[in-house]
Order: structure tokens, then sequence, then C-alpha cells
């Protein structure tokens, strides 16, 4: 995708003679200028830039003052600072200002531009992508050990029960105190697993041409007790493609996807559809059901850690179901999105990269569905 950059400084011949390296360094980029440093944080609002190099010795603002104030609003912008003067105390506090990078004027070469500028939008990336992840896994400690404390509070409880009655010989109830205190025992391990499972899906996983057809097998075999137990229907369209992924993370999307259509679900015959289609070079995994649906204001938070629209009452499940299932696609440079109706049921779109071997065969996307 081509870069756009921004280049800051009050002197015409400098900033032209910046933004005509970088064109060289870069030759898909696009370079804007600005001679007014106070002028930058107003164009950085209206458009994202790749990278901004501000220049160091400017009047209006200088450009400390100005990487502070970037730096303020958005933690993330990759900012190179440039002058013609070079010192380790100006590096320093540069650096402090909010600065990403340093590159003294006399020193710009097309391969030192390059290697800088690359660096600093790697950098900033993997800064962002780390604190991503630290508060969603702060968020989702946060959430699980909340649901850890219901079935702890049942084990200790039920076992008090059990011991009490032991020791006073009354066994009428314990059988029943045995079996509260076997089930918050298994959903107690089925959060242990969900967590390990949240966890090692930071991992990135190997990627291959896997057959969509034998997925849907594997999820048909996997799932037959249930689908006989709720007397469903699991059906597939029978030109189901190749695509780019890892099967095993498929299958375990496609499972939680399958057992949601079933279990939120109050029609005679519960059934879950699988069909696919092109979209450019990827594919679109449609997974429909004709269960209960989901309000349309819960649409964007169905796939955030341990949310549940419903009572462990009305239905079982951890909560983390889609999340996990959001997780593993992202993990294969996929999207996951729904759209549902109340009452109507509920439609999962799968975006999936097509298999290497044949994306070079599949018809452009004419409906104009892209990524949410």
């Amino acid at each position: 995708m081509p870069k756009l950059f921004l280049v800051v400084d009050d002197s015409e011949a400098e900033r032209e003679l910046m933004a005509h390296t970088l064109r060289s360094a870069f030759s898909d980029a696009e370079v804007r200028t600005s001679g007014h440093p106070a002028d930058v944080p107003r164009l950085c609002e209206a458009q994202r830039f790749d990278c901004v190099l501000l220049d160091y010795n400017m009047p209006e603002l200088d450009g400390l003052a100005l990487a502070r104030r970037l730096r303020a609003t958005d933690p993330y912008l990759p900012i190179i600072l440039a002058t013609n003067v070079g010192d380790e105390m100006l590096v320093a506090e540069a650096l402090r200002s909010g600065a990403s990078d340093y590159i003294p004027k006399p020193r710009v070469t097309l391969e030192s531009i390059e290697r800088i500028v690359n660096r600093c939008i790697h950098t900033c990336a993997q800064a962002r992508l780390i604190d991503d992840q630290r508060a969603e896994l702060e968020n989702f400690a946060f959430a699980l050990a909340h649901d850890f404390k219901q079935p702890i509070r049942q084990i200790i409880t039920f076992s008090g029960l059990v011991s009490e009655g032991m020791l006073s010989g009354q066994t009428s109830e314990m059988q029943q105190h045995l079996t509260f205190l076997s089930d918050a025992a298994s959903r107690l391990a089925r959060l242990v697993d969900v967590m390990s499972q949240y966890t090692l899906l930071n991992q990135p996983p190997e990627l291959e041409d896997i057959d969509l057809g034998r997925v849907i097998g594997s999820v048909r075999a996997s799932l037959s007790a249930l689908l006989e137990e709720r007397s469903g229907e699991l059906v597939s369209t029978v030109d189901l493609p190749v695509i780019r992924g890892n099967e095993t993370l498929l299958i375990q999307i496609l499972e939680n996807l399958v057992i949601n259509g079933l279990t939120y679900n109050r029609s005679a015959v519960p059934r879950v559809e699988v069909a696919a289609r092109p979209s450019g070079e990827d594919w679109i995994v449609e997974v429909r059901d004709n269960g209960i649906g989901v309000d349309a204001e819960y649409l964007a938070e169905i796939f955030n850690p341990l949310v549940r629209l419903h009572t462990s009452a009305e239905y079982a499940g951890s909560g983390l179901g889609l999340t996990l299932a959001r997780k593993a696609v992202l993990a294969q440079a996929g999207a996951i999105w729904c759209a549902s109706d109340l009452g109507e049921g509920s439609v999962f779109h799968l975006r999936l990269p097509a298999a290497r071997s044949v994306s070079s065969c599949l018809v452009p996307d004419f409906d104009g569905l892209g990524r949410p």
C-alpha cells in the first residue's frame, strides 16, 4: 500500500530536497509538505500520515515543541526530527519530546532515509500492537477473574455442605450437592481451557491451502452427538472452495459458530447453513442459522471477552466462543462480522484469503461488500 509522508520545514529549498529524497527512496509514496508548523496538528487530524519529518529549527514552532504536540494527540505517529545541528543532548531531548527517531540533514541519503523511515514506522506499529495486546489481556484477565468467582464460590459452598452432611450422617441431599460440585468444577475447567486457547492464539499459526469442504466434514463429525441431541441440521453447498488458513483453527471457528447456531435456537429443527462466494482475492464464508438472532445494538459487542446476552440459566456457555473465533480469524489474516435481526437468526461472515494455488482464478467482488 503506498505510503503518505508529511515534510515540515520553514525553508522551501530544504523542504523540497527532503521531499525529493523521499520520493526517490519510496517510488510509490505520496509526499506532502508544509512550511507552517502551526498548521501541522490540523493536517495530521484531517489525514493519517505514515510518517512525519520535522525540521528542528523553525521560528514559529520548533521541531521539539511540535513533536510534543503531535505525540499528545497520537501516541503511535512515526515522527522523525531532522536538523542541520546534531549532538547527543539534542537527540535525547528529541526522543523525550516524542520524536520516534532523529537524522542529521547532512547524512540524509536514499539509503539512510529509507532505513530510518522504515525502522520508525515498524517501531511505532510494534508499540501500538504491544499496547493493544496488553490492554486486551488486561481486560480479558479482569473479566475472566470475575467469571472464575462464581464456580469457585459454588465449589466452596457445596464442598462445605457435603462435609457437613458426612459429619451429621445426613446423606439425602449429598448426591445433589455432589452434582452441583461437579458441574461447577467442570465449568471452571472449561474456563481454564478457554484462557489457555486465548493466550496461545497470540502466537502466529502456520498457514496452508485447505479444503473448506473437508473442514466442514470434520465439524459435522465432531458435532454429530450435539446435532442428534438437538435434532439439528448442518448443511453446506457442494462447491466449497480451497482457502488459505490454518485447518485446526478454522475447525474451531466453525465449531463455535455452529454450536452457537444450534444452542441459541428455539426452532423445532435448528439449522445451520455454510456457503462461500469469491470476493476479489478472498472468499466470504457465510454461516447462517435460524436461531434467536442478536439485537442490532449488541452486534458490536458480541466478539468482546465474556460478553453474554443471556443468563447461564437460559443458555449455557463461557461467553468466550466468539472472542476466540475472532482472534483465530484475525490470526489467519481474515475478518469476521455478524448480521442479525432479533428473532430472525444470524449470519456470520468470515473473510479469508484464497488458496495461493487458485487465487488467480477468482472473479472480482462486484457487490461492493468489503471488510466492516
